[in-house]
């Protein structure tokens, strides 16, 4: 019985010992394995690190980001109300609660001081659009509102690339022209370095602006009294008779407004020409009438017989 368990534990130990031995082993194999596959890896990001350029020349492998939403949105309301003062303050307010700003405004006083019309063109972040729109709608009675989106992600991703590629290709000419022996490549290089910097900036101000137009939408807002009421530019009219009157009577008072000019810069002059012609017409008649001889000359008296 002892000697079976001397052996049944030379056994186990013999186990042991050789599952240790298996497991460092391929430990090791695995580092040596792991040692070369990094290696390989190294080499691998070196090689696309060295052929970025030409692929980004050539697609722009997993160079570019591509923006799943990139559009421009742009919308107008036009309001009246009777107190503007009043909704221009709430439209203040609005901006400050959207982290909105006043890109520009247009505002017309009265003789009072009160605003009798305002033009204002905000810029509110693009995911706060359809808030901004239905709050700027309560803020007195909508004669207009409209919207516009446009979506220019395929623009956004052609302007990134062609960025990043002026950049790759503007590093490469720069060392070309630092290890450049001959003056006549030298000269080369800085005339395609100058073109390509001149490209990359004007590719950088298109990028700039694409960046803010999606990231930040436009909402022009249009105040007015409801009797001081005109339509914003490009605003449909009503079509019909009501449309045709409204422009006859219009263009009637444009009419009159014309004529009563015209006569208020001529009536100063014809009222001293008056003053002046009239007495001097007058005087000319009455000497005209007292000329000597009065009877006229005598005739001569006819032959007797």
């Amino acid at each position: 019985m002892t000697t079976k368990r001397l052996v049944a534990s030379a056994a186990l130990v013999t186990m042991v010992a050789l599952t240790s031995a298996c497991s460092g082993g391929g430990a090791d194999d695995e580092g040596a394995t792991s040692d070369e596959a990094g290696g390989q890896d190294t080499g691998s990001v070196e090689a696309l690190a060295s052929d970025a350029p030409e692929a980004g020349a050539n697609g722009g492998v997993n160079r570019t980001v591509v923006q799943l939403r990139s559009v421009i949105r742009t919308g107008e309301v036009a309001l009246t109300s009777t107190d503007l003062d009043a909704a221009r303050g709430e439209l203040d307010d609005l901006l400050n609660a959207l982290d909105g700003t006043l890109d520009r405004e247009q505002t017309e006083h009265d003789t009072k001081g009160e605003i009798k019309r305002s033009t204002l063109v905000i810029r509110v972040p693009v995911d706060r659009f359809d808030a901004a729109m239905t709050a700027i709608q309560g803020l007195g009675t909508v004669k207009q509102a409209d919207t516009a989106a446009k979506d220019v992600v395929t623009e956004v991703i052609d302007v990134n690339e062609r960025v990043e590629t002026l950049e790759t290709s503007l590093d490469r000419l720069q060392d070309y022209q630092r290890d450049a022996r001959d003056i006549d490549d030298l000269i080369r290089y800085e005339q395609q370095i100058t073109e390509r910097e001149s490209e990359l900036q004007s590719l950088k101000a298109q990028q700039s602006y694409l960046t803010d137009q999606t990231s930040m939408s436009t909402i022009t807002v249009y105040l007015s009294t409801p009797r001081k009421y005109v339509a914003p530019p490009g605003a449909l009219e009503d079509a019909g008779f009501i449309s045709g009157l409204k422009s006859g009577w219009s263009a009637l008072v444009d009419t009159v407004v014309v004529v009563l000019t015209i006569v208020g810069a001529v009536l100063p002059f014809a009222v001293v020409l008056a003053l002046i012609g009239i007495p001097l017409l007058v005087l000319v008649r009455r000497l005209v009438h007292r000329r000597p001889g009065g009877s006229g000359p005598a005739m001569p008296a006819a032959p007797s017989d």
